[in-house]
C-alpha cells in the first residue's frame, strides 16, 4: 500500500497528516520535540504518545551518534586510497549546505541512517529507503525527496503511524544528515504479526 506525499518541511498543505486521534502530526511532533508537556488530550492518548516517544527517541539517537568517539579499522587507509582512485559517482553523493561550502554525503550512508531511526520506531520495520535530491536553487537547494518502504505489525493504525514515519524521517534528515527534506512517500509493503518481529505474514524474511 503506497502512502504518497503530503508532509514536507515547509510545513502543512491541504492533505495534513493526521495521527489516529485526529491530530496534525507536524503539530504534535513539535511539541514534543521542543520539550512542551504533554497536555489532558495527550497524556491519554497512545497516538500523540507514541508520537512524543519518536520524538524523544531520535533525540537520543542523534546524541548518541554525536558523541560516539570513531576508531578507524585498520583497513582504513586502503579504503580511502581506492576511493581516492576511484572515480565519483555523483548519484551515490548527496550535497549538503555548509559555512564553508557544499560538503557530500554518501547516499547509502545516509538510507542507511533513516532506515535505521524508522527502525526504533514501535511496530515498524524499515526495508527500503530512496533519497532523491532535487538540485535546485533558492529556497529549496540541497532539498531532497526520500521515499521509505516498511513492513508494519499487523493491527496497527497505518494512518497514525504513516503520519509518524513522515515527521520522523523530516526530523532525522535534518537533525542527523543536515539534508532538509521535502517530501516523504511511504509504501507498506508487508505485514508481521506480533510473534515475529522479523519476518512478514508471508514468511519474508528482512533483508
Amino acid at each position: 500500500m503506497a502512502v504518497n506525499g503530503g508532509s514536507s518541511a515547509d510545513g502543512p498543505d491541504d492533505s495534513v497528516p493526521r495521527l489516529g486521534c485526529g491530530r496534525d502530526a507536524a503539530l504534535a511532533w513539535d511539541r514534543a520535540a521542543a520539550g512542551t508537556a504533554p497536555d489532558e488530550h495527550e497524556r491519554d492518548c497512545p497516538h500523540c504518545g507514541a508520537a512524543f516517544a519518536d520524538a524523544r527517541g531520535l533525540d537520543a539517537v542523534v546524541h548518541r551518534m554525536a558523541s560516539e568517539e570513531l576508531e578507524p579499522p585498520p583497513s582504513t587507509m586502503d579504503r580511502v586510497m581506492a576511493a581516492v582512485l576511484t572515480e565519483l559517482r555523483p548519484h551515490d553523493l548527496l550535497t549538503l549546505p555548509s559555512p564553508h561550502g557544499p560538503v557530500r554525503l554518501s547516499r547509502p550512508a545516509a538510507a542507511a541512517v533513516l532506515r535505521h531511526v524508522v527502525d526504533r520506531m514501535d511496530g515498524l520495520r524499515a526495508r527500503s529507503c530512496r533519497i532523491e535530491q532535487l538540485g535546485e536553487a533558492g529556497a529549496q537547494a540541497h532539498a531532497a525527496d526520500v521515499t521509505i518502504s516498511v513492513t508494519a505489525r499487523f493491527g496497527i493504525d497505518l494512518m497514525s503511524v504513516t503520519a509518524r514515519v513522515r515527521q520522523m524521517v523530516i526530523a532525522a534528515g535534518e537533525q542527523a544528515l543536515g539534508v532538509p527534506v521535502r517530501r516523504v512517500d511511504i509504501d507498506v509493503v508487508d505485514l508481521f504479526g506480533a510473534d515475529l518481529p522479523g519476518a512478514g505474514l508471508f514468511g519474508e524474511e528482512r533483508p
